[in-house]
């Protein structure tokens, strides 16, 4: 059998599905992170070019639909176990079909690929409102969370745009990589640093204020732990001030 593994990133991802078609098609597509030496299979190591990687997603855009390659790059987020060979069948199928691909949802693999989408597309919105950030020395801006899924170049325009006057990061803890931004621009980059609190006097000051006026527009007769849960994962409570 016969395997391409690849860098981890779209761009290298994307290259891999170009030499399914140029070279040879594989068995299976592996991240260089995550895959296991198996004597059952021989391994190529795809190098990442931006230009196979351009040509994939037009080709997808134009031969298929802009709505397939935003299915196609949120299920990639989703780093679920075995999505990439899914999303190379998801991509033959859509050569073969077309923008109608969307409509197949009774094939397993365009119900899969479209499920994940979905849920790191939820995800990515729900953070829009779950990021909390706390104030450091210089003026700093700093967001810790932990989401199930990688979400944060999704979000990042959002922040751009909200906190554009602003310096700030936003770090996916359990993944080691965050947003950094200044200047008008923003770049993902490696955080090996833990997660921060600020002990700021200031910052500290709004953070009891902020728990305060969540305590007080609180009904407690209407309290419903449920509901809130649905609305406010408890997974992501450790990172929301409100709820310490």
């Amino acid at each position: 059998m016969f395997r391409y593994i690849y860098d981890g990133s779209f761009d290298g991802f994307l290259s891999a599905i170009y030499n399914c078609y140029y070279n040879k098609t594989p068995d299976n597509i592996e991240s260089e992170n995550n895959y296991d030496i198996d004597m059952l299979y021989e391994d190529k190591l795809i190098e990442t070019d931006i230009i196979k990687s351009n040509k994939v997603s037009e080709a997808i855009s134009n031969k298929i639909s802009k709505d397939a390659l935003i299915h196609i790059y949120q299920a990639f987020l989703s780093e679920t176990a075995g999505i990439e060979f899914k999303l190379f069948k998801y991509i033959q199928l859509g050569f073969r079909i077309g923008k109608k691909i969307n409509d197949f949802l009774t094939d397993e693999t365009v119900n899969e690929v479209e499920k994940y989408s979905r849920k790191v597309g939820l995800e990515a919105h729900r953070f829009l409102g779950f990021v909390r950030c706390q104030e450091f020395k210089g003026g700093i801006l700093y967001a810790a969370i932990e989401p199930t899924y990688n979400i944060l170049e999704l979000i990042g325009n959002h922040f751009k745009a909200r906190l554009s006057n602003e310096r700030w990061i936003i770090h996916d803890v359990t993944r080691k990589i965050g947003i950094v931004y200044e200047n008008n621009e923003w770049i993902l980059q490696d955080i090996k640093f833990e997660k921060l609190e600020s002990d700021e006097r200031e910052e500290l000051f709004y953070q009891n204020l902020w728990k305060v006026f969540h305590k007080s527009v609180a009904i407690k007769e209407r309290t419903n732990e449920k509901l809130q849960m649905q609305f406010m994962p408890k997974k992501y409570w450790n990172n929301l001030i409100e709820m310490k």
